[in-house]
């Protein structure tokens, strides 16, 4: 009986440890386990919702930076825009101002040319009436105003005449 006596208490532990392990399971492990298996869902929502979070950080950094880049490149078209427009501007103005020069240029050439004409006008009558009392003298005969004035016509129209 002693082998049996032995065998029936190691029976009964078996039994007494599948009756502890049962309880244990259902009273201590499930419980356990159940909130091990949720502080892990919890945790996993955690670590997915930071993970969602730094996307979205990171989507709007590019968002931020592809607008950076625009805003650069519209700034540099608008540079560059500016900087033709300043150069036609300038060049504008300087072919203005060479017309301009030009033109003073040509009206300082006609006046100087108008005076130069006039000066000789001026000059060949001087020379006329000179002459004429220089031959009047010689002649010994004073012509009155009129026929002066007739007589520089004429030498004055022979002296065109014959340029």
């Amino acid at each position: 009986m002693s082998i049996l006596n032995i065998n029936a208490e190691i029976v009964w532990v078996f039994i007494n440890l599948a009756v502890l392990l049962v309880l244990m399971k259902h009273f201590l492990f499930g419980p356990v386990t159940r909130m091990l298996d949720q502080r892990s869902k919890e945790i996993a929502d955690t670590i997915q919702d930071a993970e969602n979070r730094l996307d979205e950080a990171n989507q709007t950094k590019q968002t931020y930076e592809s607008n950076l880049q625009n805003a650069k490149k519209e700034a540099q078209q608008i540079i560059e825009q500016a900087k033709k427009q300043a150069q036609a501007e300038y060049e504008a103005r300087m072919e203005q101002a060479r017309q301009d020069i030009d033109r003073l240029k040509q009206a300082a050439q006609q006046q100087a040319a108008a005076d130069r004409d006039a000066l000789l006008q001026q000059t060949r009558q001087e020379i006329a009436m000179l002459s004429l009392m220089a031959a009047s003298r010689v002649c010994a005969q004073r012509l009155d105003s009129q026929s002066d004035e007739a007589l520089v016509g004429a030498f004055l129209q022979e002296v065109e005449e014959r340029k």
